[in-house]
């Protein structure tokens, strides 16, 4: 009896064994969730408005203006209020290398991608080690180190990743951290396939696969763009509630900005971000309608003309590699007009490519004098090489009319009255340009293959000028006014037409040295050089910046930031924890 009591408790005792270590397992695999401090209250519908189609749904090639890509992708850390990386996000813990060389990053656990399949290591080694390599010449953000090598990918253990680079970069923890992650699962096959290009365009809007937090649930081209929550998005607020508060986001596509402002004067969108000159209308509607207005800092977005050094037309293309014919056209451009008309006020004179509350921003580049003149243009214009007819029309020494075409975008105000200012000045001077508006992916195409004469356009930015190497590098995929030989497959440019100065090889010197100085003040050297040699030679010719973001939204919507944030971030960041009433 006692033998048959031993054996019952000895079953009892590996039965119970067995519980607590599934139990133990259980516990070990929960998802390791981000818990948002925030409150609200889930459901609800946002509406906003954009004024053209996204250029394709997939982040990584996509350089479109209206770009949604914000809501589908999520990084392994996102930006704080100063846009450093310093935020945990996919990623839970990082750390460097005691020689500087290695970064670690550790991934939360038991994570979902939109489709149900599990978030791994995987996918974020895949995303580095084969994907951005093959997108992508100089990586995103500083991805390749100053030997123009991609960092040695190595997988620890199931949670931690190393990225080891043969140089320190100074770029790393911004280039790893905020690159958007993808699913290897769903998109290895196009890669290997070579057409990692095509995938998740405009017409594969339902085949995407996100960690970000909502999913695409119907697009309809030039009408609009419906996402629906992700059901497997990883964050939660500390009472349990799954994020994102808001059900949906509605995007209405409309034909310009005079309907988004209307769109939401009448309320049928919740958030706005007024143009300068829309500000004081919104204004004094502001306590009628019950909206909530507000001024953040200044960003980094900046507009410029920029001219194709390998235009198709090679009497053109001479003038268009002829500093002084660009700097001709710097002198054509009345900034202040500009900022005064369509801005309210809310901006500064650019004459280089970094804004002055930049912390990397060079005095000197305003010992140029490069403000409106039209006498300094028709000066530099005979510096270099360009005469007059009689009937005061512009000729090159060769004798030809200086004719060309500039494009930019439509639905684009201060775009449009860059491009109009510089076409009446330039009559002037006897200068005839033949300007148009295009539909915006229209002039991205004619950007991407080389194949346009001139362009009025803007790029995103960032507190660290060091973000702009896929733009300045040589070999950079949007070095788009000077793209070298083989730049693709279908190019126009050969070794025998293809024009290099030594400055521009400086350039691309600079943001190789960049990425491995460590010393602040050194760095902050490097690009104090390459601003001064982009005001001297204007590659591109930067025109104004915005200094100030403008928004409104109603009063039944809650912005994710606190209200002491709010300024920094916008209404539309941290966007997890906005609702609506």
């Amino acid at each position: 009896m006692k033998d048959r009591h031993r054996s019952f408790f000895s079953k009892l005792a590996i039965v119970t064994v067995f519980i607590l270590l599934i139990s133990l397992m259980v516990v070990a695999s929960e998802p390791e969730y981000y818990i948002a401090d925030v409150s609200g209250k889930p459901g609800g519908t946002m509406y906003v408005a954009l004024t053209s189609d996204p250029h394709t749904f997939n982040a990584a090639i996509s350089v479109s203006t209206a770009n949604i890509n914000g809501w589908l992708y999520s990084s392994l850390l996102i930006p704080d209020i100063y846009m450093m990386p310093t935020r945990p996000y996919l990623a839970k813990e990082w750390w460097f290398s005691e020689d500087g060389l290695t970064l670690y990053m550790k991934i939360r656990q038991g994570l979902k991608w939109s489709d149900g399949e599990p978030f791994t290591l995987e996918d974020v080694r895949w995303t580095f080690e084969e994907l951005l390599p093959e997108v992508t010449g100089t990586g995103i953000g500083g991805i390749f180190d100053a030997n123009g090598l991609p960092p040695d990918v190595q997988t620890i253990d199931a949670e931690t990743i190393s990225f080891t680079w043969t140089t320190p970069n100074a770029m790393a923890l911004r280039a790893i951290g905020f690159v958007d992650i993808f699913p290897k699962h769903a998109l290895d096959e196009r890669l290997k396939a070579g057409t990692f290009a095509q995938a998740w365009g405009l017409d594969e809007w339902d085949k995407l696969v996100t960690m970000g937090l909502y999913t695409i649930e119907n697009y309809i081209t030039s009408e609009r763009i419906v996402l629906k929550r992700n059901p497997h998005f990883w964050m939660y607020d500390t009472q349990g509630n799954r994020l994102p508060y808001i059900e949906r986001i509605v995007y209405q596509i409309v034909p310009d900005r005079a309907a988004l402002l209307l769109r939401f004067e009448v309320g049928e969108t919740d958030v706005f971000f007024p143009a300068a000159d829309e500000y004081p209308r919104i204004l004094s509607m502001a306590e009628e309608k019950g909206w909530q207005t507000g001024t953040g800092v200044g960003g980094y977005s900046n507009q410029f003309i920029a001219f194709n050094f390998n235009a198709a037309d090679p009497i053109r293309r001479e003038w268009f590699r002829n500093e002084y014919f660009r700097r001709a056209m710097v002198y054509l451009i009345e900034r202040q007009s500009i900022i005064d008309t369509l801005l309210n006020g809310f901006g500064l004179p650019l004459y280089g490519p970094i804004p002055p509350h930049s912390g990397f921003y060079y005095p000197g580049v305003e010992e140029f004098g490069l403000k409106y003149s039209v006498t300094r243009a028709r000066l530099e214009l005979k510096r270099g090489g360009f005469d007059w007819l009689a009937d005061g029309t512009c000729i090159d020494n060769y004798g030809n009319r200086v004719e060309f075409d500039l494009i930019t975008n439509l639905n684009n105000e201060l775009r449009d009255l860059i491009g109009l200012n510089l076409v009446s000045n330039a009559l002037k001077i006897g200068v005839k340009i033949n300007y148009s508006q295009l539909r915006f992916n229209t002039v991205v195409e004619r950007l991407l293959n080389g194949r346009y004469e001139g362009v009025i356009i803007g790029l995103t930015g960032s507190p660290d000028p060091g973000t702009g190497a896929n733009v300045y590098r040589i070999d950079g995929d949007l070095h788009f006014w000077n793209y070298p030989p083989g730049y693709s497959d279908e190019d126009h440019i050969t070794e025998e037409n293809y024009w290099l100065p030594d400055w521009e090889e400086r350039i691309d010197e600079i943001y190789k040295l960049q990425i491995t100085e460590i010393d602040p003040q050194r760095r902050y050297d490097l690009f104090a050089e390459f601003q001064m040699i982009m005001a001297q030679k204007q590659p591109l010719i930067f025109t104004i910046i915005q200094d100030m973001q403008i928004f409104a939204y109603k009063n039944t919507f809650h912005p994710g930031p606190s209200e002491e944030d709010l300024p920094y971030y916008g209404p539309l960041m941290d966007f997890w924890g906005a609702w609506k009433e």
